[in-house]
């Protein structure tokens, strides 16, 4: 009898730890970000916005100490909540993508990867006459809207209806979400042009930055080599530019391309010339030859596109030559006579 209650016992707390443990997990993986219009991180995971950091991977994870303005992260970390992402904090009036706004209403559509009772919403926005190349400040910002949730799980998308205050050019609207169960928030800046068009990023990278065996670079980051301009695709430490598929030679100086290898891997955006033409590379591929596999496009401006091969597969967008005019694959195809099936159409 007592071996059983000891059983039961245990039971009971091997139960109650499972409770607690996936309780701690579940709040744990509370994440989100403003899908619309597309948040700074949101641009940045999309490679609209260069030079991000890590960010790249997880727009999502934008969480720190919550009850903003008194609260929260610290002025010139806001962005970035609290640092973590520290690249988000590099502030221009050129440096990040501007989504074209309007005054007035205007609807924030947030995007939960897990959901969490929430206590509240709010939206600020940049003063008149704040200053864009400066880090963001609290007291460069004004609360324009607060939607309340009273603790309820917001479902997989939420939008929200706010009346946004007349501005004119660039502003920063801070987009802020505040947990009902922990003392976190999460933190979202847009970057808006108000009465405007979308305005692509020019980044002021800084020049000669020599590359360091020691240190980390993540995708975006720009580096300097034997007098070469060089840029990551990924994470890397003590991988020698030139030499390792990581890095991508971005200096304009240095054009020529190099001749495909076999026994070399190439991943998506990397160049190579076989038999005269040069092709780029859509994605991961190790000893497939340019002018056979769909992995390889030849590049337009650089050459023509080669003739059309009975045997090779097509796909969507792929170019192909045939009795003096070219064609665009609208599917996938293979073996379809440009001339004769509605897989192809006729762009010059």
């Amino acid at each position: 009898m007592r071996l059983c209650l000891q059983n039961v016992r245990w039971l009971f707390i091997v139960f109650a730890m499972l409770i607690v443990t996936f309780s701690f997990a579940y709040k744990a993986s509370a994440h989100g970000y403003v899908k619309s219009p597309e948040s700074r991180a949101l641009l940045c995971a999309q490679k609209v916005n260069h030079d991000c950091g890590s960010i790249i991977y997880e727009p999502q994870s934008l969480e720190a100490s919550g009850n903003f303005p008194s609260g929260g992260p610290t002025d010139g970390k806001i962005a970035s909540a609290g640092g973590a992402f520290p690249k988000l904090d590099e502030q221009s009036a050129k440096r990040w993508a501007k989504v074209p706004m309007k005054s007035g209403a205007n609807m924030f559509t947030w995007k939960f990867t897990a959901a969490h009772a929430t206590d509240k919403f709010e939206y600020y926005i940049t003063k008149e006459g704040w200053n864009p190349n400066k880090p963001l400040k609290r007291a460069d910002l004004e609360l324009f809207c607060t939607v309340k949730s009273n603790g309820k799980r917001p479902s997989e998308e939420m939008s929200h209806r706010c009346v946004v205050p007349e501005r004119e050019g660039y502003h920063i609207i801070v987009a802020y979400w505040e947990i009902g169960d922990t003392p976190n928030a999460f933190y979202n800046v847009i970057d808006a042009n108000f009465d405007g068009d979308f305005v692509k990023p020019t980044p002021e990278t800084p020049e000669g930055i020599a590359w360091s065996s020691s240190k980390v670079y993540v995708e975006g980051d720009k580096v300097t080599y034997n007098g070469v301009t060089y840029q990551a695709k990924w994470w890397t430490q003590g991988d020698q530019p030139g030499k390792a598929q990581v890095w991508a030679l971005v200096d304009n100086r240095v054009t020529k391309i190099p001749a495909w290898d076999i026994n070399k891997v190439y991943v998506s955006g990397d160049k190579v010339s076989y038999n005269g033409t040069t092709y780029q590379a859509k994605w991961w591929t190790k000893g497939e030859r340019p002018d056979k596999a769909q992995v390889w496009t030849s590049v337009e401006g650089v050459n023509k596109p080669l003739a059309w091969d009975a045997e090779k597969v097509y796909i969507g967008g792929d170019k192909a030559f045939y009795k003096e005019a070219t064609y665009q694959a609208k599917w996938w195809t293979k073996g379809d006579e440009p001339v004769k099936t509605q897989v192809w159409a006729l762009i010059k």
